[in-house]
């Protein structure tokens, strides 16, 4: 009887965090188009960067992939530090520090925004063979924009970490207030805008 007036008691009380310091409750995504393609539900519980699940088995079931796990994922791949999911964790743990000191903000937030930020809304795509091939304006999808904007923050982070004096917890953490504040300063901004520049000249 004390256990079930306990658990009825603390049911709702009891809420997931994020490195058990940050919640996703009050978070929310403007954009409506990328707004089912990231995702932050704690319904499932499936909010910590390593869920143990294997997304590649249907087509589209990275969605449902936690977005801070994605961005570990991504950073994992390459280099030295592929495989070593543990180590990327804690990196990824310690920029999320630095970025709660920088702006006092929740760096969930601040890593959602960059994503929005990075997205690329156009591209250019080369139709026909060798002959005759021309450059075409494409819109890109939203599943492709969260991918991308992923990639593009993930490799910015390895080129300036290399051979630097900052750690690589130091370089993402600039790399996403960067893209937060939608500065010219960050790698994946610079290539956003490359992308929609070739397709604004493919028109």
């Amino acid at each position: 009887k004390i256990k079930k007036k306990y658990t009825q008691k603390h049911k709702n009380s009891i809420t997931m965090k994020l490195f058990n310091t940050w919640s996703f409750e009050k978070i929310k995504i403007i954009d409506i188009s990328l707004s089912d393609y990231i995702f932050i539900s704690h319904k499932s519980g499936l909010i910590q960067p390593h869920t143990a699940s294997n997304y590649s088995k249907q087509p589209f079931k990275k969605i449902f992939c936690p977005i801070i796990e994605r961005l570990v994922c991504s950073l994992m791949l390459g280099g030295k530090n592929t495989g070593k999911k543990i180590k990327i964790i804690s990196i990824v743990e310690t920029a999320f520090r630095l970025i709660h000191i920088i702006t006092k903000l929740n760096p969930i937030y601040v890593t959602l925004k960059a994503i929005l930020n990075i997205a690329p809304l156009e591209d250019a795509i080369v139709i026909g063979t060798r002959g005759v091939s021309r450059r075409e304006s494409v819109d890109i999808s939203p599943y492709k924009r969260v991918s991308q904007s992923i990639y593009l923050i993930s490799s910015g982070v390895r080129k300036y970490a290399f051979k630097n004096m900052k750690s690589i917890s130091e370089c993402l953490a600039d790399e996403l207030i960067n893209a937060f504040k939608n500065s010219p300063n960050s790698y994946a901004i610079k290539k956003k805008n490359e992308i929609e520049r070739l397709g604004r000249a493919s028109r």
